[in-house]
């Protein structure tokens, strides 16, 4: 016998595999919490989600990252304020404050700047380590040259 086609049947299987899958996601994610021996100890609270860091916008702290010499390789005068990959989201860029100066693209090079952003330097782990190192390096850098941009608060750096 030859079913006929039937949206509603359809669309009820698809919700159907999709809160399955759903299920199943969350059972592997706590049989990963319970062998870190945490799963014990999450209560509700532990269950909202974590606030979202303000993202600084200042455009006179990108051209003052700018002009100091590349993280990656140490050429001056090719530099770029670059954004480090955490803290980003559907179209938004990190905050600024977590800039560091990487080299552009050149016509007789490609840049530090190309080659992070596609993954040719480093792997994702180490790249995210040296990302958050890279911008705390760049703000204390910018302190003590006395380069701060006056409209914008000085962060706590760890």
């Amino acid at each position: 016998m030859l079913r006929s086609f039937n949206p509603k049947r359809q669309a009820d299987r698809a919700r159907q595999v999709a809160e399955r899958r759903i299920a199943e996601k969350a059972a592997r994610r706590g049989a990963l919490l319970a062998t870190q021996g945490r799963a014990a100890s999450m209560g509700p609270a532990d269950l909202a989600p974590a606030p979202k860091a303000e993202i600084v916008r200042s455009e006179a702290y990108r051209r003052v990252v700018a002009l100091l010499p590349c993280r990656c390789c140490g050429i001056a005068g090719y530099s770029q304020a670059a954004h480090g990959s955490q803290g980003k989201g559907m179209a938004l860029k990190a905050s600024d404050l977590e800039l560091f100066p990487l080299c552009s693209d050149r016509p007789d090079k490609r840049g530090c700047h190309s080659m992070l952003d596609q993954g040719a330097l480093y792997p994702k782990e180490v790249r995210r380590t040296l990302e958050t190192a890279w911008a705390r390096d760049t703000q204390r850098q910018i302190l003590t040259l006395g380069l701060w941009p006056k409209d914008l608060p000085v962060p706590e750096i760890p």
